[in-house]
């Protein structure tokens, strides 16, 4: 199985590739297969790892004082790793495949790599990086504040 060439300018670069685009990306970006109750990246390891989930719908999770705690349920065009990808550290939570699920990933090295060959498509890239982080920025501010109001009494 290959790279879906119209997905990937429809949902994530957001524009029209060459062959010659897709080409390099295929060389770069892996592709995996998971099915419901795989575990596709483990707390603690995989650092430098971007996974975009193609299809299906996963959990995230984390451990807790060994206790796991759900944090969200994602799916297709959602974006994990995303945090040790920018930063070298190991991953801070668990994804687990809630149903079968078609997961690309890039590795900080071919992203390196795909940053000399082709800057267009790093910028694309790095654009649906940047509004994947801002949607989960403003989910969580949107969170803190609804937990402000109920501790202080005032439920909107």
């Amino acid at each position: 199985m290959g790279l879906d060439k119209t997905w990937l300018e429809e949902k994530v670069l957001m524009r029209k590739m060459d062959d010659s685009e897709l080409e390099l990306l295929e060389k770069l970006v892996d592709v995996a297969e998971f099915k419901a109750g795989d575990m596709i990246m483990e707390q603690g390891n995989n650092a430098g790892i971007l996974y975009t989930l193609r299809s299906g719908t996963a959990k995230i999770s984390c451990s807790n004082n060994g206790e796991e705690v759900r944090l969200a349920v994602i799916d297709e065009t959602s974006l994990f790793g995303e945090m040790s990808f920018l930063t070298g550290e190991t991953a801070s939570a668990t994804v687990t495949a809630k149903t079968d699920c078609v997961v690309y990933s890039l590795t900080r090295a071919a992203y390196s790599e795909l940053m000399q060959k082709n800057q267009d498509v790093v910028f694309a890239l790095f654009t649906h990086l940047l509004v994947h982080a801002g949607n989960v920025i403003r989910k969580m501010n949107k969170e803190q504040l609804a937990l402000q109001q109920y501790i202080s009494g005032r439920r909107v």
